[in-house]
């Protein structure tokens, strides 16, 4: 990729790659940064897009149809950080678009809301029926089911980690649909009931600001810090830190190793494509930097034969101030 680099000698900003191979990548976009920029915005180099032919490695000599640079395949807030899926090939680029589109990409997010989140029994969904609607719901969700575990024993509620909530409110006359749950309550000074509510999203849909709008018009729970859904008031007081929303989960299809000609190569290289994913993750996260952030990548064969990527990174530093 030195042809992109437009004869600068350093990325614009750092960006950790999470996973890669010859045909995707998946990083973790900071925070503050927007995935495109045109010519007028004020962005300049500062966009992911601009800075992944400094991060990714291209494609092995034989690759077909690589891309000249690799490109984001869908679009993350500017404000938000967390997981964004990048093709390297035009078919990839085909086959994960056409994921998007057609909703078959699971994406979880995390976000600290300013109130008391409440659980209308009429909106409570089971994990089963979550499932059904095709978001991704953990078999063995033990962090979550701990966290859920001890605030019950603390706040004597009688929340389950099996009950769901589903949102199924339009946004500009389109369906938008996000499945939630709360993780935790904290007390907090000047919070709406003096309470925020960390929170796990799974959109079906993806519409313009639909995490944000749907917490904060359906229920009454803005993001903490989301100056442009929070109300005002005593919610500024939070804005300091931007706005609290992570994607931190995505699983998806192999765009390549579900093909055809992909099928015959995972066959033929299964155990050295897993081991080096392996080897891959236990290296970055023992590098030890500073600014690295641990994740965990898993590659799985499912019974149908298809192989799907999980990726899942920790939260930022700033939710764990709380």
């Amino acid at each position: 990729y030195s042809e992109c680099k437009n004869h600068h000698s350093t990325p614009p900003f750092h960006l950790p790659v999470i996973y890669q191979d010859d045909y995707f990548a998946i990083v973790n976009k900071p925070e503050s940064i927007v995935v495109f920029s045109h010519k007028n915005s004020g962005y300049g180099r500062h966009n992911v897009k601009s800075c992944l032919p400094w991060v990714l490695d291209p494609p092995v000599d034989g690759t077909i149809s690589v891309m000249r640079r690799p490109n984001p395949v869908h679009r993350i807030d500017r404000g938000t950080s967390g997981l964004l899926v990048c093709a390297k090939t035009k078919p990839a680029m085909v086959e994960l678009a056409r994921m998007f589109k057609e909703r078959k990409v699971k994406k979880t997010y995390t976000a600290i809301v300013n109130g008391n989140i409440e659980e209308p029994k009429e909106t409570s969904i089971s994990s089963d029926e979550a499932k059904q609607m095709g978001v991704c719901i953990e078999e063995n969700n033990n962090n979550a089911d701990d966290i859920r575990s001890k605030e019950n024993d603390e706040t004597n509620d009688n929340t389950t980690t099996t009950s769901w909530q589903i949102i199924d409110e339009e946004l500009e006359g389109q369906s938008a649909v996000t499945i939630w749950r709360p993780l935790r309550r904290w007390k907090l000074e000047n919070a709406r009931n003096d309470t925020v509510s960390l929170v796990e999203l799974k959109p079906k849909t993806g519409r313009y600001h639909q995490l944000r709008r749907h917490m904060a018009w359906v229920s009454k729970c803005p993001l903490l810090g989301d100056k442009s859904y929070d109300g005002g008031g005593l919610a500024k007081t939070f804005r300091d830190q931007g706005f609290y929303l992570c994607s931190n989960k995505v699983t998806l299809a192999h765009p390549y190793y579900n093909t055809p000609h992909g099928r015959k190569e995972w066959i033929r290289r299964k155990e050295s494509i897993l081991e080096d994913t392996m080897k891959k993750q236990r290296t970055n996260n023992g590098s030890g930097k500073d600014d690295s952030v641990n994740h965990r990548v898993c590659i799985t064969e499912e019974e149908d034969g298809s192989v799907l990527v999980h990726c899942e990174i920790d939260l930022p530093a700033k939710f764990t101030a709380f």
